[in-house]
């Protein structure tokens, strides 16, 4: 096979091609399994995999397909067997690598089978696109190669010493995931509370902070309407779920678990045209439309266009109803050495107000309006070095109308059973970030440095919010016992507020042999402002700052082996009104100091089956501490406050990812949490409200027969043991849930039938917020898919 392989390389290449591109070649046998599909995707697949270089015209591949690959091949056999059909053959080039062409008609004379062979290579490399692509391997299945989320540099997972788990677009087509939250579901580590406009995302025990393309969505520190959890999927490429504690990365404030990336869609050249329609039990309706492709036929200017809308007629606590409509065209720019995009989002949500409402068809709730705009910018520069700049804006509007209810604990049975109060709310808020970065590479030596330097600008307002509340008023369960909500005498209801951070830092990725370092350090600093109209009180503290640092180191133990450990650490800077007495000391406002977050994790990545599944297992050791709390409150109503012991969570982590056999994809996870809270003095032992154990896999074949072809199926489940709520002695029961679903695909359309919650157990959720109690998952819901690419 070699001997072929040589063969075909030099008479492909000439004989005038040097003789390391043919022994590279010649080396390249490797083991593949790459599904059907679009020969596009196929192609970048392959080079990803192979490590060559492969240079076309995009016109060339446009909409073709490959049969894919499976077994060991040589690279100039592989390319022949995924070019099988197309009517394209790939030929080496003299400098290294390949490109592709038109396969050459037979020649009716000899006179015509000179000149236009000549032409046609010239024409070849006139416009190419090379891959890998500068955003770097591209997935394959489930399993992601890269990621940017961990150091603002497009890196191997394998190389970065922390444990990284990636949803990719695949999978939550593949899992018919219908929201960010539902995306995040099987990920390990992963606690999810969502009760109406209040969702959180927890990691390793500990509020997580969402960011979109590494940067906050408009005033997300202040109020959650406009949280980026509530971004539809249909602009969304993927999810990355970073552990450990990383102020650095987070850009200042965040507990220790960890952080959540979601990374939108961007315009691109490779023509996009798909219609999703998705139609389910429980009033569940959707509709989405992905628009891309060049604006030019140079493909410097590119585009893309997100409209989404989707509603939930029976939706949490009976609300009728959810509602989301969602719309952000963007503009691309790339030529030699400069890329740049900028784009518009537009999105109104109806959510219900936390589930605190009576029973029935009742539809109060909150209504969010954002519009904002966003930018990113990369520029090349002389050798190795480049810059980047990327910001973004969010205005948001709030109104909300909505009963605040609750059960009359009166043993007469002549009371009505609920006491509500109509509750009406205005507020408008905005906010803008901004990030600027350099970063190159140089050598010391045999040592590779891949470093960057950068300051990040988050500014957030909050104007003083309106509100009337009503008297309490008893009620039935019916909907006619409830007076409307009126909206005529707002008044302020909580202080307007400015927040103002700064985050400087640095960091170097270093390279030796079979060893990679990321260390980097940063400076936070915040400023915070708030005004009561009511009481005119003004608090302004004065700027508080925050130095940290973080370290990871991995080794390449073999070539399919790599062992890693981190020390990371995290703040949360705390901003306290007037009003307290903290440490014994006297009335007054206090420059309190941040939080203490702290993460130790070791672990092992292994890449399996030919880097065609991948696992992580990791250990860890985390803890927040100096979190100030209330116990008590002196004669003037003062509270007495001081700060927490440590907040700590032990456990370990396995997440198994990838493609084992041709058309078999999957995705698996387990997750041990000793999580114990603080326990200050006098204190009684506050249990963990999150489950020790909990373990999910989704599992998704596509059938290889030529009988069969086009049709799937996907089968999941997720378990979790109990874990006790915040309601005195209650125990949340431990359980499991099934899903599955069954797919049909052709080269336009697919059509998908799933069940969620197939066996229809009545489940809750996986935290127990300490505020507002536990949040619970629908019963048995049928979804259907369609998708249409035209």
């Amino acid at each position: 096979m070699r001997v072929h392989v040589a063969c075909w390389c030099l008479a492909s290449a000439s004989f005038s091609a040097p003789q390391q591109a043919c022994a590279q070649t010649s080396q390249l046998v490797k083991n593949y399994a790459i599904n059907p599909g679009k020969l596009s995707l196929i192609l970048a697949a392959f080079a990803s995999k192979s490590g060559i270089s492969l240079a076309y015209d995009p016109a060339l591949v446009q909409d073709k397909h490959s049969l894919g690959l499976s077994g060991s091949h040589g690279v100039a056999d592989a390319l022949a067997g995924l070019l099988s059909g197309t009517g394209l053959e790939a030929i080496a080039k003299a400098e290294g690598g390949y490109t592709l062409r038109l396969k050459p008609r037979p020649p009716p004379s000899s006179v015509a089978r000179a000149a236009p062979a000549v032409a046609k290579d010239d024409a070849v490399l006139m416009a190419v696109t090379v891959f890998p692509s500068p955003d770097g391997p591209a997935d394959q299945g489930f399993a992601a190669a890269n990621s940017s989320s961990a150091s603002r540099t497009n890196t191997p997972l394998s190389q970065l010493p922390q444990s990284i788990q990636v949803v990719n677009q695949k999978l939550m087509a593949n899992q018919q995931s219908q929201s960010v939250l539902d995306a995040l579901h099987d990920v390990s580590g992963v606690n999810i509370y969502n009760v109406g406009v209040d969702t959180s995302v927890y990691i390793r025990g500990f509020l997580a902070p969402t960011r979109i393309n590494g940067l906050q969505q408009g005033p997300s520190r202040i109020e959650s309407a406009s949280s980026p959890l509530h971004t539809p999927l249909a602009a969304i490429e993927r999810i990355d779920v970073v552990k450990g504690a990383d102020s650095i990365v987070a850009n200042g404030d965040m507990e220790p678990g960890g952080l959540v990336n979601i990374i939108t869609k961007q315009p691109q050249a490779e023509p996009v045209r798909q219609l999703t329609l998705e139609s389910g039990t429980q009033g569940h309706q959707r509709i989405a439309l992905d628009l891309a492709g060049a604006l030019s036929d140079d493909k410097v200017w590119t585009h893309r266009v997100i409209l989404s809308g989707s509603q939930d007629s029976d939706a949490i606590d009976r609300y009728d109803s959810v509602r989301d409509v969602y719309f952000a065209p963007s503009l691309g720019y790339r030529s030699e050495g400069t890329v740049a995009i900028a784009g518009l989002n537009y999105q109104r949500n109806l959510l219900p107000n936390g589930g605190q409402g009576p029973y029935g068809q009742i539809t109060d709730g909150l209504q969010s309006t954002s519009i904002g705009g966003s930018y990113a910018v990369q520029q090349k520069l002389d050798g190795n070095w480049g810059l980047e700049s990327k910001g973004n804006y969010m205005r948001t509007q709030l109104s909300a109308r909505s009963y605040y209810c609750y059960q009359n604990s009166s043993p007469d049975d002549s009371v009505m059973p609920r006491n509500c109060q109509t509750q009406a709310l205005t507020s408008t808020s905005y906010g803008w970030n901004l990030e600027n970065s350099v970063h190159g590479t140089f050598h010391t030596g045999p040592v590779k440095h891949t470093v960057l330097a950068g300051a990040a600008v988050n500014y957030s307002w909050f104007a003083v919010p309106l509100a009337e509340i009503g008297p309490t008023m008893p009620a039935t369960l019916s909907r006619e016992s409830l007076p409307e909500i009126p909206a005529t005498k707002l008044t302020p209801y909580e202080p307007a507020s400015t927040l103002y951070y700064t985050n400087w830092f640095l960091q170097d990725q270093l390279g030796w042999r079979r060893w990679h370092m990321l260390a980097n350090i940063g400076y936070t600093r915040a400023w915070s402002h708030s005004a009561d109209l009511q009481t005119a009180a003004v608090t302004s503290l004065h700027p508080q700052s925050k130095p940290i640092y973080n370290i990871g180191l991995s080794y390449q133990l073999t070539d399919n082996v790599t062992l890693y450990a981190n020390r990371q650490k995290s703040f949360v800077l705390q901003a306290q009104a007037s009003g307290i007495r903290y440490d014994g000391g006297p009335p007054g406002l206090y420059n309190l100091p941040p939080t203490d977050g702290k993460s130790l994790e070791a672990g092992v990545k292994l890449d399996l089956l030919d880097d065609r599944l991948m696992l992580t297992a990791s250990v860890f050791r985390i803890s927040h501490a100096r979190v100030l709390y209330a116990y008590d409150t002196d004669a003037a109503n003062n509270q007495l406050t001081a700060l927490l012991p440590a907040t700590t969570n032990r456990g370990m982590e396995f997440d198994l990812t990838g493609s084992p056999l041709p058309g078999w994809n999957l995705t698996a996870s387990y997750s041990y949490s000793d999580f114990r809270y603080a326990q200050p003095p006098g204190f009684y032992a506050l249990a963990s409200l999150i489950p020790r154990h909990q373990a999910s896999f989704w599992s998704s074949y596509d059938l290889q027969t030529a009988a069969w072809r086009g049709w799937g199926y996907g089968l999941g489940a997720t378990a979790r043991s109990g874990y006790p709520s915040n309601s005195g002695d209650l125990q949340i029961g431990g359980q499991v849930s099934v899903d599955g679903n069954i797919r049909y695909t052709s080269r336009l359309w697919s059509l998908t039938l799933g069940a969620r919650n197939l066996f229809n157990r009545h489940l809750y959720g996986s935290f127990a917020n300490l505020q507002q109690g536990i949040g619970f998952e629908p019963g048995r819901v049928f979804v259907l898919t369609g998708r249409y690419n035209f």
